[in-house]
């Protein structure tokens, strides 16, 4: 087994057991003591999962920022989902911030084909996948990469993107309650919140495990946003909520007309 697909496999055993120690691993998988503990350390060091006394537990924090690759493994078939949607929402010729989130980065294939567009992102990933289309054109915020997530913040990254204003703003989150739209990082906060702030229709893509979740920094409340695209109906209190401040729901069922 390859280092890649052995440690993929770790990941898969963590996402099931939350953790494990080195020897049921090595168990699991046919591989030496030495190989596995190697494998976490590299895991470790990518931001992927914590190490703990002989074994590893999943990268679980509210505080933090999980990493690109745990990210992008997490509800894909539902990033995809709402990728699609939010990529039928954009007309030629406009111009779109997009976060460096991974549900983010799930609209970029749609956005093929849509001529005239401008992409502004602060993610390094997002950009290097929009550079990929040579009908887009691609603007990448300045400012501090983020070990692990390859996100751009700091003090540098807020003054670039002060001088823009999109036509469309497209971020996601940690969470979302009725009391507003959370984040796990104060940095990353800062970011969506004056992007929001700047852009003339206001979108969130969130699928449904952000439900709920109340992360510790706060984006905005609910009215900071236009439309909440998702892969289903929120419980009925956020839907109540989020009718109160004229948010509409955007769901894979339900055509961008209608929305």
């Amino acid at each position: 087994m390859l280092t890649l697909e052995r440690q993929e496999e770790i990941l898969a055993i963590l996402r099931r057991k939350k953790s494990a120690t080195v020897a049921e691993l090595s168990q699991m998988l046919y591989a030496s003591g030495s190989t596995i503990r190697r494998d976490l350390a590299q895991m470790e060091n990518e931001g992927l999962i914590r190490r703990s006394h002989g074994g590893a537990v999943l990268f679980e924090s509210s505080g933090d920022e999980a990493s690109a690759r745990v990210r992008e493994q997490q509800n894909r078939r539902e990033k995809k989902i709402i990728g699609e949607l939010g990529a039928g929402l954009v007309v030629p010729s406009s111009s779109l911030f997009i976060d460096s989130s991974s549900t983010a980065g799930a609209m970029i294939p749609g956005l093929a084909g849509i001529a005239g567009l401008t992409v502004i992102t602060n993610g390094l990933r997002n950009a290097l996948l929009l550079a990929e289309d040579p009908d887009i054109r691609v603007v990448i915020a300045c400012g501090t990469v983020r070990p692990n997530t390859g996100s751009l913040y700091g003090a540098d990254t807020l003054s670039f993107l002060s001088r823009l204003h999109p036509d469309y703003c497209f971020i996601s989150c940690g969470g979302i309650t009725e009391s507003g739209i959370r984040e796990s990082t104060l940095e990353q906060g800062a970011i969506k919140r004056q992007m929001l702030s700047q852009s003339a229709k206001r979108v969130l893509l969130c699928d449904q495990s952000k439900f709920g979740v109340n992360c510790l920094y706060e984006i905005c409340g609910l009215n900071g946003i236009d439309l909440l695209v998702t892969d289903a109906l929120p419980p009925e209190n956020l839907q109540a909520a989020l009718r109160q401040n004229g948010v509409k729901i955007l769901l894979p069922q339900v055509s961008k007309k209608q929305a």
